[in-house]
Parts: structure tokens; C-alpha cells; sequence
């Protein structure tokens, strides 16, 4: 194999597949990255049997070839070297890089030990505007789990209805939920269970962009593939029902109370420097003369209050949150105005987003339920 590549295009493509490489690799070659030629381009796959990310580089290729090499060695390597032309060659059990006056020798394990990754299907699946699956995910996943007491709650649902996509994600002490519409149907309906992780990753990759993703469902494996430009990220699915959350969204509200977000938010923010060492217990006084006090008080001593204008409709309240999910929240909706809707200290908040009409908006909701204080 003999290649030459950009830095910059190579230093890109590491830190791309970086989150699949296995930090304690129960198989040496899982801490490997596969580096190949496919029909003129370079191509580089990380695996950790779970999660596989493919990206395929541009570059100019002299003679075909593949190999694989320890990933952490060779990205940091490529990150240290200069924006100018890195050469690349396999002799015998060696990967030669060269680059201004740089250069290295990296051991080397065949290719053919590499893990197999599959490659996404053509003419099948959903296709999603990279804007729109971002919004889906930006807005659902950081409600999902982060400890595997309940597998299912480590996944988001993900249903694909026709040009509906839903996503759900809940921890047991909250939900989210976002809905939106697809320029195109699915061919059919797919409800999976896909790892927050790997949606968070598709989300890192996909930021900012245009163009489509291209999911589809690998048949007889329980794993899905997203494909995007020129990279593929393949991950297994989580089996296991998920929670029927919908049904815990109250249906009416005693108290609706609207605010200004950018407002809100930073009186949260300021509450959470006092609730962060008492579990982000925050009381929220909710008046119907048109305000909201928000108070938290350290463990140690020391307390913060603020009041924030709102226009509150229906009974008085106060009600305690994990500030942190309310600041999360917030901090997603991309508004300038939201909505709480309380019904009593024991029951769960709802947070919505407004729309510039004042309406609420109908495609997402978050559950939030309530601290006990005494």
C-alpha cells in the first residue's frame, strides 16, 4: 500500500471514527485502526464490537493495500504533524508515515483479523435531512440514562411512521419527546431502540451540516447503519421493551406558566451554583400575580433567590426540580419563549416550547418529575 493524504483530511477522518476505538480493548485488535484502499480513496474503520464508525478519505493512491495499526499511535502522530502532504507506505510488518521532514514506523496486525463491518445497503431504509435528525437528537438524548440499571432507558425510541419521526428518551426521572416531519416516507414503519451513544455521535458528526442521513436496518442483524456523505457508523441496537412514557404526560394543567427563556435560563443557572451539592433541588414559587421565585440553598450554607417575570395563569404553586433537567432543557429549545405546566407538588412539570405566534408548539414535550422537600 502506498498513499499520500492531506493532514488536515487524515487528522479529520481519526477524530471521526475516534469514539469507536475501545478504550480497554478485550481484543488487542480492537485497538487498532484499519486503514485501506477503496476505489481511490482511503478508507479508516474503528470498531468496539457495539459501536463501528467508517470514514473514507480523499486522497492519492498509489498502490492498494490494508492494514491495521494502533489508533491512539498513529492519531496522535498525524495530529502533531503539519497542514502539508503525509506519505504513506506498508513495507513487511511496518506502516511508514512521512510528512516534512517527519516520519514513523508503526507496527502493523493484518487486516483480515479486522473485525467485519457491514456497509449500508442501497435503495432501502429512511432518509433524514442532516438539520432535521440533529434537531431530533439534540432535543431527546441527553434525557436518556447514563447508567445501564435499565438497559432500555440507555435507548432512544425511534419510530419512523410514514413521513412521521418520533424520538423518546427517558431516565425514570424525566422524558423527552420530539416529533417531525420528513420530506420523504419511510418504505416502511421501524421502531427501534438505538443507544443514546451512538446517536450522540451522529449528532457530533452531522452538526452544522447539509444533506441526508441514510438509516436503514441490516436484515437478520440487530444492528442499524446510518450513512452520511462518506461515513458510515454502524451500531447495535438495545433489545428490550421500552417504557410506555406517553401515557405519564398529564393531560390537563392547573397552573401554565410562560416565560421569556433566555431569562429563565440564567436565573437557573445561577440557582444551580447553590443546589449543585444537594442533588440541584430548586424550589420554583410560582404566583399568579405574574412572577416566579426561584431558590435553592447550598448543603454547606449559602442560598440564592431570584424572581423572574412570567404571565402565570391558574393556581398557585411551588414546586421543587432537579434544576439541572430544567437548565438541559432549556438550554436545547432553540426559543425565545416556553411554557411550565404544573398541576401540584407531587405531580410532573411539563416543559414545551413557544412559538413566535405564542402558540405552544405541538411536536415536542418534556416531563420532568418533582423533588420531595421538607
Amino acid at each position: 500500500m502506498q498513499v499520500s493524504v492531506l493532514q488536515e483530511h487524515l487528522a479529520k477522518g481519526l477524530d471521526t471514527i475516534a469514539r469507536a476505538v475501545a478504550n480497554r480493548p478485550s481484543i488487542p485488535i480492537l485497538g487498532n485502526v484499519l486503514i485501506a484502499t477503496e476505489n481511490g480513496r482511503l478508507k479508516l474503520s474503528a470498531t468496539n464490537l457495539e459501536l463501528a464508525i467508517t470514514a473514507r478519505l480523499g486522497a492519492r493512491v498509489d498502490t492498494e493495500g490494508a492494514t491495521t495499526v494502533p489508533a491512539r499511535l498513529l492519531t496522535d502522530f498525524v495530529k502533531s504533524l503539519p497542514a502539508q502532504q503525509i506519505d504513506i507506505r506498508l513495507e513487511g510488518n511496518k506502516l511508514k508515515l512521512h510528512c516534512n521532514g517527519s516520519s514513523c514506523e508503526l507496527p502493523t496486525t493484518r487486516a483480515s483479523d479486522f473485525p467485519n463491518i457491514p456497509e449500508a445497503p442501497s435503495g432501502s431504509g429512511v432518509e433524514v435531512p442532516a438539520d432535521t435528525l440533529h434537531t431530533l437528537i439534540e432535543q431527546v438524548v441527553f434525557s436518556a440514562a447514563k447508567e445501564d440499571n435499565r438497559p432500555v432507558l440507555m435507548g432512544v425510541l425511534t419510530r419512523f411512521e410514514g413521513t412521521r419521526a418520533t424520538m423518546i428518551a427517558a431516565d425514570g426521572y424525566r422524558m423527552a419527546m420530539r416529533v417531525a416531519m420528513l420530506e420523504r416516507p419511510a418504505e416502511k414503519a421501524l421502531t427501534l431502540l438505538i443507544p443514546a451513544t451512538t446517536l450522540n455521535e451522529i449528532g457530533r458528526i452531522i452538526r452544522g451540516q447539509d444533506g441526508t442521513v441514510h438509516l436503514s436496518v441490516m436484515d437478520g442483524r440487530n444492528q442499524v447503519i446510518f450513512h452520511y456523505n462518506n461515513i458510515d457508523v454502524v451500531s447495535q441496537l438495545i433489545e428490550g421493551k421500552f417504557p410506555d412514557v406517553e401515557q405519564l404526560i398529564p393531560k390537563v394543567a392547573a397552573t401554565s406558566t410562560r416565560f421569556d427563556l433566555p431569562n429563565f435560563l440564567a436565573a437557573c443557572k445561577r440557582a444551580e451554583i447553590f443546589a449543585r451539592d444537594a442533588n440541584g433541588t430548586t424550589r420554583f414559587k410560582i404566583s399568579n400575580t405574574g412572577e416566579v421565585i426561584v431558590t435553592a440553598h447550598a448543603t454547606a450554607g449559602g442560598s440564592g433567590s431570584e424572581r423572574v417575570s412570567a404571565e402565570v395563569t391558574g393556581n398557585n404553586i411551588e414546586i421543587a426540580f432537579n434544576v439541572r433537567y430544567i437548565i438541559e432543557v432549556l438550554s436545547v429549545l432553540g426559543t425565545e419563549r416556553a411554557i411550565l405546566e404544573t398541576n401540584n407538588t407531587n405531580a410532573p412539570g411539563v416543559v414545551r416550547p413557544l412559538m413566535d405566534d405564542g402558540t405552544v408548539d405541538p411536536n415536542f414535550v418534556y416531563l420532568v418529575m418533582p423533588m420531595s422537600v421538607r
